[in-house]
């Protein structure tokens, strides 16, 4: 027989799992299905944002985040490969968390509220019926097929474009991968650090259990010199700028959180609703130097449940749900996705990034009001 869910998310993540918390906190039936398993390592800067805390904190996940004993972090710096370097406030105090670890209890926290979850899952497809989806599912003990009222893709950037008719359709990216590893033994302040070398930037950031974390994003020429492979990559990127070197001397790469993604595209037209809701990455992605990923699939969240509980309620059609998550996503996110993308533009060229942190080091209002311009309010 057939399973029968209010709802199915597909994608356990940061804004997979907050959904799926609010809305069976509510009472309704939910299904999450993730790709992989828990805990698992992820490509991300693992920098939770004070807006990010914001919005978890009106989830009701705030506490349950903090129990982790995230690392404060208040002060970021960018280095050039040169050497240049602009220090930088942050608008309130950030966590430096892994995504292993936050990931694993934000999962926890939607089964605790009655979400159901199955990991190492995938999503094969999907087709409209009478009682809303049929979704095709294929797990470890195989195929499956259950049924939902409503459907949402919190999945990351790829959520959709792997599922039928859309995987013919994609537009082909500017090549770029996105490369992530814990290094122990590193000497870091709480301070997450940028370092930009030919071909991309790194984040640096404390997380916790004395670990560093190392994410980049690199496009596939540096990814080729540097060997292809993600630890060759990492050196290659310290070797390219001597203080992210410098920065990492003395530690090593843990070889178990070594993860690599491809293609990661931050340009791509955002779409919050591609048929069904889109959450967090599945809708647009920001570029990472911005450290607001994380804040804006959290919101993402908060914006979207409210109007799923009232379409699974009667109150609103599907094509009102749409209408309004569509034009709230864009009053919230398109401003910051263009100042964000622009800057990432700017600083990926030498030249003008060493104009502009000059510039920032004389007007640091300015700088102020460009971070302040690519995030949500705390």
């Amino acid at each position: 027989m057939t399973e029968r869910y209010d709802l199915l998310i597909i994608g356990a993540g940061l804004a997979g799992s907050a959904m799926a918390t609010v809305l069976a906190g509510g009472g309704w039936d939910v299904l999450l299905v993730e790709r992989d398993g828990f805990p698992r390592h992820k490509v991300c800067g693992e920098f939770i944002s004070p807006e990010a805390q914001t919005t978890l904190a009106t989830l009701g996940l705030k506490q349950v985040v903090a129990a982790l004993q995230p690392v404060p972090i208040q002060r970021a710096l960018l280095v050039t490969e040169r050497g240049l370097s602009l220090p930088i406030s942050l608008p309130g105090t950030a966590w430096g968390m892994s995504r292993y670890a936050l990931d694993a209890v934000l999962a926890t926290a939607a089964q605790q509220c009655g979400a159901h979850l199955r990991t190492e899952t995938t999503v094969l497809r999907y087709e409209p019926c009478a009682s809303g989806y049929t979704i095709h599912l294929r797990g470890r003990e195989g195929p499956d097929t259950v049924q939902a009222h409503a459907l949402i893709a919190a999945g990351g950037r790829h959520t959709l474009a792997s599922l039928p008719p859309r995987a013919r359709t994609q537009r082909r990216a500017r090549q770029r991968v996105g490369v992530k590893g814990h290094f122990a033994g590193v000497a870091m302040p709480a301070v997450v650090e940028l370092f930009f070398f030919p071909g991309g930037y790194a984040g640096v950031s404390p997380i916790e259990d004395g670990r560093v974390n190392v994410c980049l994003l690199a496009d596939y020429t540096a990814f080729a010199r540097a060997g292809r492979q993600i630890d060759q990559m990492l050196a290659a990127a310290a070797s390219w700028n001597p203080a992210l070197g410098r920065r990492l001397e003395g530690g090593s790469l843990v070889p178990a959180t070594a993860v690599a993604v491809a293609p990661v595209d931050t340009g791509r037209a955002a779409r919050p609703w591609d048929e069904i809701a889109c959450l967090g990455d599945a809708a647009a992605m920001i570029p990472p130097l911005c450290g607001d990923g994380m804040a804006m699939a959290l919101r993402s969240a908060e914006l979207c449940a409210p109007l799923a509980n009232a379409y699974l309620r009667g109150e609103l059609s599907l094509a009102g749900w749409a209408e309004q998550y569509s034009r709230s996503w864009h009053r919230e996110f398109a401003s910051r996705l263009r100042t964000g993308r622009t800057l990432e533009w700017a600083l990926s060229r030498p030249l003008l990034a060493a104009g502009l942190m000059r510039l920032g080091q004389f007007a640091p209002s300015l700088v102020s009001y460009l971070v302040q311009a690519t995030r949500g309010k705390q």
